[in-house]
């Protein structure tokens, strides 16, 4: 119960939190920073509008594999045979040009995706989880509404162009977090810049296969490990990028620029003010005590509740606490027997009407059921109370 109600309040955070004022809108390019540990968004422009998302739609490819080898359906050493629709795309199209029957491990496939964005890699993976593409673009759609990811339809497994095919920048900040928050190991993928993939039986004329990253020119910049990169000419540049800097990882999404030159850009502008301009402060830690509740038939009559976990604000230089509104809500119906870390609400911070942040209130003690002679007792007393209520407006 406690994690189903976790959760729904980190769920209704990321689809609720606050957008800051100000930021230019476009139709056809889209820029967020998001706080990577409390998933607030500190910069936002035109993040909730669909938008094609080229080969991004690969990260959600990349995050349903790591779903199938923690499940034990697939492992990296499995052997994958390459399809024709695997083998079969278009001229121009990012491949390791796969040959119909070809046999690769899902590591190598898995490689191909992260560092090129290899097209024919990501279906030929899709299809050994699913059976079909079509199979796996459901599970693909299935996982995006379990993620929340409102403004999102995935028509392929690869992200090249079709109508219809659409992310938003809020969407892919949340599947980046949430990838990175289950399957952290993608960084040791993503953070390639070149990688030689040495398989004589492949690639006759030469041996091997020369894989430099679609973002090359990112990696390492101020600690940038992740995570993938988009291009059609109807997507225009898009990248989802990830750094962390001591304690803080940020996570910035830019979609729709021109050129690699002016997504890279961009992306180092928003980085650095993530870095540079926000930093977090603890009002409350956890397990401090903040209020008490009271629970129904509970030997005590108020039980001492605290933060599960520590409540924390990235804020702006300018930004002040005051600028926060605090607001405890508690469950309804609770009644005793509970025990000591049982969620009995939650904790928010609100700016300017919006949620920031929320976390669970737990109980800091158990709360015991009152023996029926207490009960009896408290009950007789409230009936005493009422009865001198009345008695005094019959006065008044």
């Amino acid at each position: 119960m406690k994690k189903i109600y976790c959760l729904f309040i980190s769920l209704a955070l990321l689809l609720t939190m606050a957008v800051p004022a100000g930021a230019e809108q476009s139709n056809n390019t889209a820029a967020l920073i998001m706080d990577y540990e409390t998933g607030q968004i500190l910069y936002a422009e035109n993040i909730d509008a669909p938008l094609p998302p080229a080969s991004i739609t690969k990260l959600m490819t990349m995050h349903l594999v790591y779903e199938a080898i923690a499940q034990g359906k697939i492992s990296l050493d499995d052997q994958v045979k390459a399809s024709a629709n695997a083998s079969s795309l278009p001229d121009g199209a990012s491949t390791i040009f796969l040959g119909t029957g070809e046999v690769l491990t899902v590591k190598e496939l898995l490689e191909a995706v992260a560092i090129i964005s290899a097209n024919d890699a990501g279906i030929a993976l899709a299809e050994h989880i699913a059976g079909s593409e079509s199979a796996f673009v459901v599970m693909m759609n299935e996982k995006a509404k379990e993620l929340g990811l409102t403004n999102t339809t995935f028509i392929n497994a690869h992200g090249l162009h079709t109508e219809g095919h659409v992310m938003s920048a809020r969407d892919i900040a949340i599947l980046s977090k949430a990838t990175l928050d289950k399957y952290p190991e993608i960084l040791s993928y993503s953070s390639i810049k070149f990688l030689r993939m040495e398989r004589e039986a492949r690639y006759v004329r030469q041996g091997y296969f020369d894989m430099h990253s679609t973002y090359a020119s990112l990696i390492g910049w101020r600690n940038i490990d992740g995570l993938k990169t988009g291009w059609t000419p109807e997507a225009g540049r898009c990248i989802t990028v990830t750094a962390t800097e001591g304690s803080r990882r940020y996570i910035v999404v830019v979609m729709g620029e021109d050129t690699i030159p002016l997504r890279d850009k961009r992306v180092k502008e928003l980085l650095a003010q993530a870095f540079d301009q926000f930093h977090p402060v603890v009002p409350v830690k956890a397990g401090e005590v903040i209020d008490s509740v009271a629970i129904e038939m509970a030997k005590n009559r108020e039980t001492e509740i605290v933060p599960a976990q520590d409540v924390t604000l990235v804020m702006s230089r300018t930004d002040k606490l005051e600028d926060f509104e605090e607001k405890i809500e508690l469950l309804p119906n609770l009644k005793a027997p509970m025990e000591k870390g049982d969620v009995v609400g939650t904790l928010s911070y609100y700016k300017n009407g919006e949620l920031v942040t929320a976390v669970d209130l737990v109980l800091n003690e158990n709360a015991e059921k009152a023996s029926l002679f207490t009960r009896i007792l408290r009950y007789l007393s409230l009936i005493f109370v009422d009865l001198g209520n009345w008695i005094v407006s019959l006065f008044a």
